[in-house]
């Protein structure tokens, strides 16, 4: 059965950005591989890809991970949908729990983040959410309990 989250990938065209936004909620990198082909690329279904595979680790009650992938070349651009558009299908957004959210927004704020929404008191818990990396929305949930 699920322990608990162990990571999410986040494909980025540029990962300093990423890391400095990730960096801002306590992760720090942990490693950084060169994917040149071989298995870890055929286990992905892309045979030839070439990309920087950097893991930012959350230490705490159990260990996280953020995994970046930054694709060599990088992929043209694409005409979907803007990844804030949470009536899209497929990925919506990635949540992370605070001790406080004033105090969080306050810090986020401080460093450039946009944010994307007021805070919301929705079934016992404070939400806000954030415009991460490669436009991606970040949301930061403050329990009551």
């Amino acid at each position: 059965m699920i322990l608990n989250p162990d990571h999410v990938t986040i494909a980025v065209a540029d990962a300093g950005p990423a890391i400095g936004f990730f960096a801002l909620l306590g992760f720090r990198k942990d490693h950084v591989a060169t994917i040149d082909g071989g298995v870890p690329a055929r286990y992905m279904g892309m045979p030839s890809m070439k990309a920087q595979h950097i893991t930012l680790a959350l230490e705490g009650a159990y260990h996280f991970e953020i995994q970046l992938l930054e694709f060599d070349p990088p992929p043209g651009t694409d005409p979907g949908a803007h990844p804030t558009n949470l009536r899209k299908r497929g990925f919506n957004h990635l949540a992370f729990r605070v001790d406080d959210i004033e105090a969080a927004t306050a810090h986020l704020v401080a460093n450039g983040v946009t944010v994307l929404s007021d805070e919301m008191d929705y079934i016992g818990r404070k939400l806000r959410l954030f415009e991460g990396p490669e436009g991606i929305t970040v949301e930061l949930v403050q329990r009551d309990d």
